[in-house]
């Protein structure tokens, strides 16, 4: 059984309010509705887990420690965690660089309907603070970003980025009038 909690008992207000701008819409962006993202995972090790909300446009990206009885508190600024992407779509949350610590990887759309930025990796450092690190392992992409999955695929940690065409309506072609009219078509014959 399930009890709603309020917002304002639980320290949560996190909306994903789209952004109104031309240009800027399901007429021009197809995964405009797609939504954000969260992710649930106990960052500092406590026994507690924490969350962390993708935004897509106007608002912001927010971590929240949990601080147990359904407590929660934002830490995005202290932690290192805002976002400087214009437009982010997806979270994974993984221990990139191994030292058993849980890292957050916030993909990104880029270079599309003036917006502008890329996916970003944060190092969980252990003190409740994480160092932006997207260059320095590589993934730093920029573009059409969904979501990323972290394996080993060869050894060593491995990271798949899955990412959406620009105009994936483009791809659908319309069969229904190629059908040649002096084919016929056989008849079954149901017994």
């Amino acid at each position: 059984m399930f009890v709603s909690l309020s917002a304002s008992k639980i320290n949560i207000s996190f909306p994903n309010n789209l952004e109104d701008k031309p240009n800027l819409g399901i007429f021009y962006y197809i995964h405009y509705y797609n939504g954000g993202a969260v992710a649930v995972v106990d960052i500092n090790k406590d026994g507690l887990p924490d969350i962390y909300f993708i935004a897509n446009s106007k608002g912001k990206n927010k971590l929240y420690l949990n601080k147990g009885n359904f407590e929660f508190e934002d830490i995005t600024e202290n932690a290192g965690v805002a976002r400087s992407s214009d437009w982010c779509s997806g979270i994974t949350m993984a221990n990139v660089n191994g030292d058993g610590l849980p890292d957050t990887y916030v993909c990104a759309n880029a270079n599309t309907q003036g917006l502008t930025g890329h996916n970003e990796l944060f190092i969980n450092n252990g003190n409740g603070k994480f160092t932006l690190s997207s260059a320095a392992y590589g993934l730093d992409f920029s573009g059409y970003s969904t979501k990323a999955a972290f394996f080993d695929y060869d050894g060593d940690l491995d990271c798949y980025i899955l990412n959406q065409s620009e105009h994936p309506n483009q791809h659908i072609s319309d069969t229904s009038n190629r059908r040649n009219p002096d084919t016929s078509v056989p008849e079954i014959m149901i017994s």
